[in-house]
């Protein structure tokens, strides 16, 4: 089988898979209906405002640590700049495949006069950074009376470990060309000073606790979850959405993450509640994540997003 081929056949399986989830998260639904619809659900705007403006606090994160990143390998955008490329960059997640979602990156940050060569290497350095902050709080976050998870600070204990050794070693290397040779682009690798690395971790790892605590805080808005189980939620928030970004060619990890939320908000919620609140959560983030980038589309145009006004790329 070609190589073309098999990606096909694998990009098939990956949308049967999540259509699979999707089908069986609505088919529960509607079997629990009646105990949905007899439920009193309630909305805390408070606290779901809260929640809200929590996430856009650490998608800002984000951005900004892609930004002091591109800054150290020699690059310059502005904040608001920065903000425009990551937001507008992130919606071709929606297409199936990173590829898009990498190459509508570099389109939009060389049309603020970066390289192709140095926004692609940045913005796959920035996700290894991404994933192993995430990893890191999930098994930190998971292990509680809820989830009994045996031995649980010594595994995340050894993750942290084992984590920060590939982070802070030339296996960072390894790992970074491995990935820009999974994304086809090589030659866009470059190198990171180690101070820089783990300031980039500790950074990551600060703007996923916010995250996490924002989506927290937006199920209390929405259910009623178990006493104390905001530290369990923020790690069903990375593993869920840890999970829907492993997923490469479905559109923005869709019914991946809502399985994997389902499954593990089952142990703070009712099942019927736990499936909802799933579904309910990608509505959510998606509605905040469109309401940004439309802000910034209104402030700030978009028209010089555009190849044809750049003259020579830095």
């Amino acid at each position: 089988m070609s190589r073309e081929g098999g990606r096909t056949w694998l990009r098939a399986l990956e949308w049967a898979v999540a259509l699979v989830v999707l089908a069986a998260i609505a088919r529960y639904l509607v079997r629990e209906w009646d105990r949905l619809a007899s439920r009193p659900w309630e909305v805390d705007w408070a606290l779901l405002g809260l929640g809200s403006g929590l996430v856009v606090l650490a998608y800002s994160g984000f951005v900004l640590l892609w930004r002091h990143l591109v800054s150290s390998l020699g690059g310059r955008l502005t904040v608001a700049d920065a903000h425009r490329v990551w937001y507008f960059g992130n919606l071709a997640r929606y297409v199936p495949g990173k590829v898009l979602q990498l190459a509508g990156t570099a389109y939009l940050a060389r049309a603020k006069g970066l390289s192709s060569v140095l926004t692609l290497g940045s913005v796959v350095v920035a996700q290894l950074f991404v994933i192993v902050a995430g990893l890191v709080l999930t098994v930190a976050a998971l292990p509680s009376p809820d989830f009994p998870l045996p031995g649980g600070s010594t595994a995340a204990l050894a993750v942290a470990g084992g984590l920060t050794v590939l982070l802070l070693t030339p296996l960072f290397d390894h790992a970074h060309r491995l990935g820009l040779r999974l994304a086809g682009r090589c030659e866009a690798h470059v190198r990171v000073p180690v101070k820089t690395r783990l300031g980039m971790v500790l950074g990551y790892l600060a703007a996923w606790v916010v995250f996490g605590l924002g989506f927290a805080f937006f199920v209390r808005a929405v259910a009623d979850p178990a006493p104390g189980s905001i530290p369990s939620l923020m790690g069903i928030c990375t593993a869920g959405y840890l999970a829907g970004w492993a997923a490469v060619f479905v559109p923005g990890g869709l019914g991946v993450r809502e399985g994997v939320y389902a499954l593990l908000l089952a142990e703070v919620l009712p099942g019927p509640v736990a499936a909802a609140v799933a579904i309910l959560s990608r509505l959510w983030l998606t509605g905040v994540e469109l309401i940004v980038a439309l802000l910034l589309a209104l402030r700030y145009g978009v028209r010089d997003l555009r190849i044809s006004t750049v003259t020579e790329p830095r």
